[in-house]
């Protein structure tokens, strides 16, 4: 009987792989620009504090949209909110191709972030409304794994057609893509496929009334739970998008790496990112199924994962063998990124079903502020070290050190023992999600 309960669905299944055909096509778009940074660089002139500008203008408008989107497909439902969104991402794709200045790149960078503000929490409340608690790690990681995968699969095709037709041809191809996706969603996903857990959730048995929930929602989202939980969201964002818009040109530059061997090796860190989160969330499940405790199934592994990151970047950068330091940045890089599967988790304990949208979209929101900072912080100190090797060590560095701050409070501090209790208290809320 328990393991019936805890089954998911065939339905859950098809929504759960467009969600994670979106992550695919979301993170392929956000990659391309790294991918193609050498090509942009050199044809449009441009300095090193100038691109940390292009990877971080990115996330401009990013929160707000992740707020905004959240807030607006509770209201609307989810479905047209991705629909939108996915329409508006493809057509910035195709305008592109004609680039010719700073200002225009600038541009497209601020209102493609705009368009993938909320891609990652509509994809997250969407599936999380399948999933029984005991399988919520595994769950969202196969949704969240198509973000590594996505920059995995891309990167040798892209970079091929970046190499052999320009780059512009890459943008094109995303492009296209995104609109072969709306067409499947339109058909696949119907509206009341995403938001039809929802009326059994207030059903089901939240026994607060609007008002109290507004008030939990509130008080969850002030919480220093809650706040430290999306800063280390803001850490894993400030590795990520480093990972996007600076690692191939250090690859290439500092590292030395031919074309060849470039278009593999990029491959590597999101391809161990979707190992350790698969991994990682599997534990997670598993002690959380046997404790059902959010501190030891989902913080107990969220902190230690982050500080193995921290050590992975400061220790890459004091090895001078390429194949020893490309292995630890990427491990910096891949243990980094566990808050994009911890973080989503732990949320659905802290708030109620009827405002996932919301609060997944404040943690994204907190969480891309790591992308505006992290890729700039890296240009300046690469503009103004005494050599490129010696700016990017020193970024890594400091990224490093912010996942450990981070990593290191949210273990230490974060303990949400009386809403663990009400959550256990209450079985409804699991037979509702």
């Amino acid at each position: 009987m328990e393991q019936k309960k805890n089954a998911v669905s065939k339905k859950a299944w098809v929504i759960i792989f467009l969600l994670f055909l979106l992550t695919v096509i979301s993170n392929a778009d956000k990659a391309i620009i790294g991918f193609a940074s050498v090509s942009i660089i050199e044809e449009l002139g441009l300095n090193a504090e100038q691109w940390g500008v292009v990877g971080s203008v990115f996330f401009l408008l990013y929160s707000i949209s992740a707020v905004l989107g959240g807030s607006l497909a509770d209201k609307i439902g989810a479905k047209k909110v991705i629909i939108g969104m996915v329409a508006i991402w493809s057509i910035v794709q195709f305008s592109t191709i004609f680039v010719s200045s700073f200002a225009y790149l600038i541009a497209t960078r601020i209102i493609l972030g705009a368009g993938e503000g909320p891609s990652y929490s509509l994809a997250m409340t969407a599936a999380s409304k399948y999933l029984p608690k005991e399988k919520l790690g595994i769950g969202l990681t196969l949704v969240s794994i198509g973000g590594p995968l996505g920059v995995a699969i891309s990167a040798p095709i892209l970079m091929n057609m970046i190499l052999n037709y320009g780059w512009r041809s890459a943008f094109i191809a995303t492009g296209v893509v995104g609109f072969v996706w709306i067409i499947a969603w339109i058909f696949i996903a119907k509206e009341k496929t995403v938001t039809e857990v929802e009326p059994s959730a207030a059903k089901g048995g939240s026994h607060l009334s609007v008002g109290q929930t507004e008030t939990k929602f509130t008080s969850v989202l002030f919480s220093k739970n809650f706040i430290l939980v999306a800063l280390c969201g803001f850490a894993t964002y400030w590795s990520f998008t480093i990972g996007l818009n600076w690692l191939p040109n250090y690859l290439e530059n500092v590292r030395n790496l031919s074309k060849d061997t470039l278009s593999l090796v990029v491959a590597l860190p999101w391809i161990m990112i979707t190992l350790s989160q698969i991994t990682f969330s599997s534990i997670s499940d598993r002690i959380y199924h046997k404790t059902k405790s959010m501190v030891k199934g989902r913080i107990f592994i969220l902190g230690p994962v982050l500080l193995a990151g921290a050590a992975s970047y400061f220790i890459g950068t004091m090895v001078s063998n390429n194949i020893l330091a490309i292995a630890l940045l990427s491990l910096g890089l891949t243990f980094g990124c566990i808050t994009l599967v911890m973080g989503p988790a732990i949320l659905v304990d802290l708030v109620s079903p009827k405002h996932q949208g919301k609060v997944q979209g404040w943690f994204m929101a907190i969480t891309s502020l790591g992308g505006i900072v992290g890729p700039y912080v890296t240009g300046l100190l690469i503009e103004n070290s005494a050599s490129p090797v010696t700016g990017f060590h020193l970024a890594f560095q400091v990224c490093g050190l912010v996942l450990l701050v981070f990593g290191g409070l949210v273990w230490m501090v974060v303990r949400p023992k009386k809403l663990e209790n009400s959550a256990e208290s209450n079985p409804s809320n699991t037979k509702a999600i």
